[in-house]
Protein backbone atom coordinates (compact mmCIF):
# COMPACT_ATOMS: atom_id res chain seq x y z
CA UNK A 1 0.00 0.00 0.00
CA UNK A 2 0.96 3.68 -0.18
CA UNK A 3 2.08 5.58 2.71
CA UNK A 4 3.89 9.20 2.99
CA UNK A 5 6.32 10.13 5.70
CA UNK A 6 8.01 13.49 6.69
CA UNK A 7 11.92 12.35 5.86
CA UNK A 8 13.42 16.05 6.61
CA UNK A 9 11.91 19.40 6.80
CA UNK A 10 9.40 20.30 4.06
CA UNK A 11 10.36 17.41 2.75
CA UNK A 12 7.51 14.21 2.28
CA UNK A 13 8.13 11.09 0.82
CA UNK A 14 5.91 8.16 -0.67
CA UNK A 15 7.01 4.47 0.27
CA UNK A 16 5.17 1.41 -0.39
CA UNK A 17 4.42 -0.57 3.13
CA UNK A 18 2.77 -4.12 3.56
CA UNK A 19 -1.26 -4.13 3.79
CA UNK A 20 -1.95 -4.68 7.37
CA UNK A 21 -4.02 -7.86 8.43
CA UNK A 22 -7.29 -7.66 9.57
CA UNK A 23 -8.65 -8.91 13.58
CA UNK A 24 -11.18 -10.26 15.25
CA UNK A 25 -13.74 -7.08 15.63
CA UNK A 26 -11.85 -5.19 12.99
CA UNK A 27 -12.39 -3.23 10.00
CA UNK A 28 -9.99 -2.69 7.38
CA UNK A 29 -10.44 0.72 5.44
CA UNK A 30 -9.04 1.65 2.21
CA UNK A 31 -8.59 5.28 1.67
CA UNK A 32 -10.45 7.17 -0.78
CA UNK A 33 -9.09 10.90 0.26
CA UNK A 34 -7.48 12.28 3.00
CA UNK A 35 -7.42 16.48 3.36
CA UNK A 36 -4.41 18.46 4.41
CA UNK A 37 -5.54 20.10 7.52
CA UNK A 38 -3.37 23.85 9.03
CA UNK A 39 -2.93 21.53 12.12
CA UNK A 40 -0.20 19.45 9.89
CA UNK A 41 1.67 22.47 8.51
CA UNK A 42 4.11 23.05 11.56
CA UNK A 43 4.96 19.10 11.25
CA UNK A 44 5.38 19.81 7.72
CA UNK A 45 7.53 23.53 8.10
CA UNK A 46 9.14 23.31 11.55
CA UNK A 47 12.73 21.88 11.85
CA UNK A 48 12.90 19.12 14.97
CA UNK A 49 16.07 17.61 16.03
CA UNK A 50 17.07 15.37 12.91
CA UNK A 51 17.21 12.38 15.21
CA UNK A 52 13.95 12.99 15.02
CA UNK A 53 13.20 11.87 11.43
CA UNK A 54 11.56 10.55 9.54
CA UNK A 55 8.38 10.89 11.13
CA UNK A 56 5.96 8.07 12.05
CA UNK A 57 3.79 6.65 8.81
CA UNK A 58 1.16 8.82 8.23
CA UNK A 59 1.67 11.58 10.14
CA UNK A 60 -0.41 13.78 11.21
CA UNK A 61 -2.79 13.22 8.67
CA UNK A 62 -6.55 13.05 10.39
CA UNK A 63 -9.07 13.84 7.82
CA UNK A 64 -10.00 10.37 6.42
CA UNK A 65 -12.67 9.41 4.27
CA UNK A 66 -12.91 5.51 2.60
CA UNK A 67 -14.81 2.52 1.59
CA UNK A 68 -14.57 -0.87 3.99
CA UNK A 69 -12.21 -3.19 2.45
CA UNK A 70 -12.63 -5.75 4.95
CA UNK A 71 -14.75 -6.19 8.52
CA UNK A 72 -14.74 -8.49 11.47
CA UNK A 73 -17.71 -6.35 12.98
CA UNK A 74 -21.35 -7.07 11.67
CA UNK A 75 -22.05 -3.32 11.50
CA UNK A 76 -19.86 -2.49 8.50
CA UNK A 77 -19.57 -4.53 5.48
CA UNK A 78 -17.34 -4.21 2.48
CA UNK A 79 -18.04 -2.00 0.18
CA UNK A 80 -19.61 0.80 2.23
CA UNK A 81 -18.26 4.25 2.27
CA UNK A 82 -17.15 5.87 5.46
CA UNK A 83 -15.45 8.28 7.45
CA UNK A 84 -11.86 7.35 9.54
CA UNK A 85 -11.17 9.40 12.41
CA UNK A 86 -7.79 7.76 13.32
CA UNK A 87 -6.52 7.93 16.60
CA UNK A 88 -2.60 7.71 15.30
CA UNK A 89 -3.00 10.92 13.01
CA UNK A 90 -1.72 8.59 10.84
CA UNK A 91 -3.68 9.08 8.01
CA UNK A 92 -1.18 9.76 5.55
CA UNK A 93 -1.54 5.88 4.43
CA UNK A 94 -4.09 3.72 1.93
CA UNK A 95 -5.13 1.29 4.09
CA UNK A 96 -5.99 1.34 7.72
CA UNK A 97 -7.81 -1.14 10.36
CA UNK A 98 -9.22 -0.07 12.80
CA UNK A 99 -12.50 -0.79 15.42
CA UNK A 100 -16.08 0.17 14.04
CA UNK A 101 -15.98 3.44 16.93
CA UNK A 102 -13.27 5.78 14.68
CA UNK A 103 -16.11 4.83 11.85
CA UNK A 104 -18.50 7.20 10.82
CA UNK A 105 -20.94 5.96 7.43
CA UNK A 106 -21.96 8.05 4.49
CA UNK A 107 -24.11 7.68 2.05
CA UNK A 108 -23.44 6.53 -1.68
CA UNK A 109 -23.87 8.74 -4.67
CA UNK A 110 -22.60 12.12 -2.82
CA UNK A 111 -19.18 13.77 -3.71
CA UNK A 112 -16.52 12.27 -1.65
CA UNK A 113 -14.34 15.99 -2.04
CA UNK A 114 -17.69 17.14 -0.55
CA UNK A 115 -17.89 14.37 2.42
CA UNK A 116 -14.34 14.63 3.40
CA UNK A 117 -15.35 18.18 4.79
CA UNK A 118 -17.16 16.68 7.41
CA UNK A 119 -14.03 15.88 10.31
CA UNK A 120 -13.08 20.03 10.25
CA UNK A 121 -16.77 20.70 9.99
CA UNK A 122 -17.05 19.04 13.01
CA UNK A 123 -14.60 19.91 14.84
CA UNK A 124 -15.92 23.99 14.00
CA UNK A 125 -18.83 22.75 15.00
CA UNK A 126 -17.69 21.46 18.66
CA UNK A 127 -16.30 24.91 19.42
CA UNK A 128 -19.15 26.70 18.08
CA UNK A 129 -21.55 24.82 20.36
CA UNK A 130 -19.57 26.39 23.19
CA UNK A 131 -19.75 29.71 21.85
CA UNK A 132 -22.69 32.19 23.48
CA UNK A 133 -25.97 32.32 21.12
CA UNK A 134 -24.51 34.32 18.11
CA UNK A 135 -27.65 35.40 17.26
CA UNK A 136 -28.49 39.18 16.60
CA UNK A 137 -24.42 39.37 17.85
CA UNK A 138 -21.76 41.00 15.74
CA UNK A 139 -19.17 38.06 15.45
CA UNK A 140 -15.26 38.98 14.39
CA UNK A 141 -13.35 35.66 13.02
CA UNK A 142 -9.97 36.05 12.41
CA UNK A 143 -8.08 33.70 9.84
CA UNK A 144 -10.63 32.92 6.79
CA UNK A 145 -8.41 30.27 5.97
CA UNK A 146 -10.70 26.89 5.81
CA UNK A 147 -11.28 26.38 9.33
CA UNK A 148 -12.39 30.10 9.90
CA UNK A 149 -14.76 29.61 6.86
CA UNK A 150 -16.48 27.24 8.43
CA UNK A 151 -17.19 29.37 11.44
CA UNK A 152 -18.05 32.19 8.85
CA UNK A 153 -20.95 29.53 7.33
CA UNK A 154 -22.11 28.55 11.08
CA UNK A 155 -22.48 32.16 12.65
CA UNK A 156 -24.13 33.15 9.95
CA UNK A 157 -26.25 29.48 9.99
CA UNK A 158 -26.62 30.91 13.52
CA UNK A 159 -28.09 34.12 13.43
CA UNK A 160 -25.55 36.41 14.04
CA UNK A 161 -26.53 40.07 13.05
CA UNK A 162 -23.44 40.76 11.44
CA UNK A 163 -19.93 38.98 10.30
CA UNK A 164 -16.85 40.63 10.03
CA UNK A 165 -13.92 37.98 7.90
CA UNK A 166 -10.62 39.33 8.77
CA UNK A 167 -7.36 37.57 6.82
CA UNK A 168 -4.12 38.69 4.82
CA UNK A 169 -5.08 37.00 1.52
CA UNK A 170 -7.92 38.38 -0.77
CA UNK A 171 -9.33 35.65 -2.19
CA UNK A 172 -10.20 34.09 1.21
CA UNK A 173 -11.93 37.26 1.62
CA UNK A 174 -13.88 36.92 -1.87
CA UNK A 175 -14.63 33.57 -0.62
CA UNK A 176 -15.38 34.57 2.61
CA UNK A 177 -18.65 36.68 1.31
CA UNK A 178 -19.75 33.54 -0.17
CA UNK A 179 -19.98 31.52 3.01
CA UNK A 180 -21.73 34.55 4.44
CA UNK A 181 -19.20 37.77 6.01
CA UNK A 182 -20.96 40.95 5.79
CA UNK A 183 -17.43 42.51 6.04
CA UNK A 184 -14.54 41.95 5.15
CA UNK A 185 -10.84 43.55 6.82
CA UNK A 186 -7.42 43.01 5.30
CA UNK A 187 -4.81 43.95 7.99
CA UNK A 188 -2.63 45.10 5.38
CA UNK A 189 -4.75 48.05 4.40
CA UNK A 190 -7.29 48.73 7.32
CA UNK A 191 -6.77 48.76 10.65
CA UNK A 192 -9.31 45.69 12.27
CA UNK A 193 -9.73 47.59 15.84
CA UNK A 194 -10.52 50.80 13.96
CA UNK A 195 -12.92 49.31 11.61
CA UNK A 196 -14.86 47.19 14.39
CA UNK A 197 -15.32 50.16 16.15
CA UNK A 198 -16.53 52.09 13.48
CA UNK A 199 -18.69 49.37 12.30
CA UNK A 200 -19.92 48.62 16.03
CA UNK A 201 -20.46 52.53 16.84
CA UNK A 202 -17.42 51.86 19.80
CA UNK A 203 -18.80 48.88 21.28
CA UNK A 204 -16.50 46.73 19.76
CA UNK A 205 -17.84 42.63 19.00
CA UNK A 206 -19.76 40.59 21.31
CA UNK A 207 -18.17 37.23 19.86
CA UNK A 208 -14.33 37.05 18.34
CA UNK A 209 -13.33 33.73 17.09
CA UNK A 210 -9.54 33.17 16.63
CA UNK A 211 -9.25 30.68 13.45
CA UNK A 212 -5.76 31.30 12.95
CA UNK A 213 -3.96 30.44 16.23
CA UNK A 214 -0.01 29.90 16.35
CA UNK A 215 0.48 33.95 17.15
CA UNK A 216 0.13 35.25 20.46
CA UNK A 217 0.00 38.94 18.88
CA UNK A 218 -3.28 37.82 17.20
CA UNK A 219 -4.87 36.56 20.47
CA UNK A 220 -4.54 39.89 21.75
CA UNK A 221 -5.93 41.74 18.81
CA UNK A 222 -8.83 39.50 20.08
CA UNK A 223 -9.02 41.01 23.47
CA UNK A 224 -9.18 44.40 21.28
CA UNK A 225 -11.63 43.56 18.66
CA UNK A 226 -14.06 42.21 21.78
CA UNK A 227 -16.14 44.17 23.41
CA UNK A 228 -17.21 44.79 27.11
CA UNK A 229 -18.00 41.26 28.95
CA UNK A 230 -17.51 39.87 24.97
CA UNK A 231 -15.98 36.44 24.38
CA UNK A 232 -13.55 35.05 22.98
CA UNK A 233 -13.39 31.49 21.80
CA UNK A 234 -9.44 30.21 20.72
CA UNK A 235 -10.14 27.35 17.99
CA UNK A 236 -6.48 28.11 16.42
CA UNK A 237 -3.50 26.47 17.80
CA UNK A 238 -1.14 28.73 19.51
CA UNK A 239 2.59 26.73 19.47
CA UNK A 240 4.12 28.95 22.15
CA UNK A 241 3.80 27.25 25.31
CA UNK A 242 3.46 30.22 27.41
CA UNK A 243 2.47 33.45 25.01
CA UNK A 244 2.43 36.61 26.34
CA UNK A 245 -0.80 37.70 27.13
CA UNK A 246 -1.99 41.43 27.60
CA UNK A 247 -4.22 40.18 30.26
CA UNK A 248 -5.03 43.78 31.97
CA UNK A 249 -7.13 43.94 28.31
CA UNK A 250 -8.68 40.58 29.25
CA UNK A 251 -9.28 41.49 32.75
CA UNK A 252 -10.60 45.47 32.65
CA UNK A 253 -12.95 44.33 29.72
CA UNK A 254 -14.33 41.44 32.12
CA UNK A 255 -13.89 39.56 28.91
CA UNK A 256 -14.84 35.51 29.04
CA UNK A 257 -12.75 32.97 26.96
CA UNK A 258 -12.97 29.37 25.51
CA UNK A 259 -11.07 27.09 24.13
CA UNK A 260 -11.81 23.78 21.80
CA UNK A 261 -9.78 21.08 20.53
CA UNK A 262 -11.46 18.17 20.71
CA UNK A 263 -14.99 17.00 18.62
CA UNK A 264 -17.26 14.34 20.23
CA UNK A 265 -17.40 11.63 17.42
CA UNK A 266 -21.02 11.17 18.67
CA UNK A 267 -22.34 14.51 18.62
CA UNK A 268 -20.35 16.63 16.11
CA UNK A 269 -19.72 14.43 13.26
CA UNK A 270 -22.88 13.47 12.83
CA UNK A 271 -24.18 17.31 12.92
CA UNK A 272 -21.65 18.31 10.68
CA UNK A 273 -22.58 15.60 8.05
CA UNK A 274 -26.48 16.27 8.18
CA UNK A 275 -25.49 20.40 7.33
CA UNK A 276 -23.06 19.49 4.78
CA UNK A 277 -25.89 16.62 2.98
CA UNK A 278 -28.65 19.23 4.06
CA UNK A 279 -26.96 22.14 2.16
CA UNK A 280 -27.08 24.00 5.02
CA UNK A 281 -23.58 24.90 4.88
CA UNK A 282 -22.18 24.83 0.88
CA UNK A 283 -18.32 23.81 1.76
CA UNK A 284 -17.54 23.46 -2.29
CA UNK A 285 -16.17 26.82 -2.45
CA UNK A 286 -13.94 25.98 0.24
CA UNK A 287 -12.42 22.46 -1.73
CA UNK A 288 -10.11 24.30 -4.26
CA UNK A 289 -7.59 21.45 -4.87
CA UNK A 290 -7.65 18.07 -5.06
CA UNK A 291 -4.63 16.20 -6.49
CA UNK A 292 -3.18 12.61 -6.42
CA UNK A 293 -2.00 11.33 -3.22
CA UNK A 294 1.77 10.67 -5.09
CA UNK A 295 1.79 14.49 -5.09
CA UNK A 296 1.28 15.16 -1.34
CA UNK A 297 4.62 17.26 -1.43
CA UNK A 298 2.70 19.61 -3.84
CA UNK A 299 -0.11 19.76 -1.77
CA UNK A 300 2.12 20.71 1.49
CA UNK A 301 3.70 23.04 -0.16
CA UNK A 302 0.49 24.97 -2.31
CA UNK A 303 -0.93 24.91 1.04
CA UNK A 304 1.77 25.94 3.28
CA UNK A 305 2.50 29.05 0.89
CA UNK A 306 -0.66 30.04 -0.08
CA UNK A 307 -0.01 29.87 -4.02
CA UNK A 308 -2.71 28.86 -6.45
CA UNK A 309 -5.52 30.54 -4.47
CA UNK A 310 -5.25 27.25 -2.42
CA UNK A 311 -7.76 27.47 0.67
CA UNK A 312 -8.54 22.88 1.38
CA UNK A 313 -6.17 20.85 -0.87
CA UNK A 314 -7.88 16.95 -0.94
CA UNK A 315 -5.66 14.24 -1.68
CA UNK A 316 -6.74 11.76 -3.80
CA UNK A 317 -5.74 7.90 -3.73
Amino acid sequence: MRAAKIVSPMKFEVVTEELPSVNDGEVRVRLLRTAICGSDIPYFARSFDPSSYPLPSGYPGHECLGVVDESNDERLMPGERVMYYPRSLDGYREYHVTDASRLQKIPDGEDVDVLIMTQLLGAVAHCAFRIDRAHSKTVVIMGQGPVGLLFTALMKNFGAREIIAVDLCDYRLTVAQKMGADYIINPKRDDPISFVSTVTGNSMADIVIDAYGQDSAVINQCFELAGHNGQVAFFGICLEESPRLNFNTFFRKELRMIASVGPDLEIDYPYALDMILQGAVDVKPIVTHVIPFEEIQKGFEIFTNRTDNAIKVVLQF
